[in-house]
């Protein structure tokens, strides 16, 4: 796989935020549809499904997806925090659908880039649970979890 430096990734989540900030800022609807978002925050991914069969990615390797109140960001670093994947754009929700569309990244798009891809979503309790098919035709089934907060000692 490989390895994309911190300057890149420090670059691709100052465009997801500028490009946040800029599209909610001239609309009040974004501010009170904020408010309601389930999805805003940092997820890990616990567990997922690739065309039906158990996807368990690279020892040492960790999935996180941001998702700011227009924005999507989704990484995957190793064991020693170097990014191998990272890609990111704006999505929608309306009701249980959720649509994303990647339109920057680095590394494996997966033949993404400027395809919205459409899922069902549900969040309960600290877990967000998403299932559709992809533009390339695969379908795929993930569990995130809600990364919270870690307190300094």
């Amino acid at each position: 796989m490989r390895q994309i430096s911190m300057a890149v990734l420090v670059s691709l989540v100052a465009v997801a935020v500028f490009t946040s900030v800029h599209s909610t800022a001239d609309n009040p609807k974004d501010a009170e549809a904020r408010t309601e978002n389930k999805l805003v925050g940092t997820w890990k991914q616990v567990s997922g499904k690739f065309n039906g069969q158990e996807f368990r990615p690279p020892a040492g390797t960790t999935l996180i997806k941001h998702v700011t109140p227009t924005q999507f960001m989704f990484v995957d670093y190793d064991k020693e925090g170097k990014v191998t994947d990272a890609f990111g754009g704006p999505y929608t929700l309306k009701a249980d659908k959720y649509e994303e569309t990647p339109v920057y990244g680095v590394g494996d798009f997966h033949g993404l880039k400027g395809k919205t891809q459409s899922f069902t979503w549900k969040v309960e309790g600290n877990k967000w649970h998403h299932s559709g098919t992809l533009s390339s035709g695969a379908t795929i089934e993930e569990v995130w979890e809600r990364v919270e907060k870690v307190e300094k000692k």
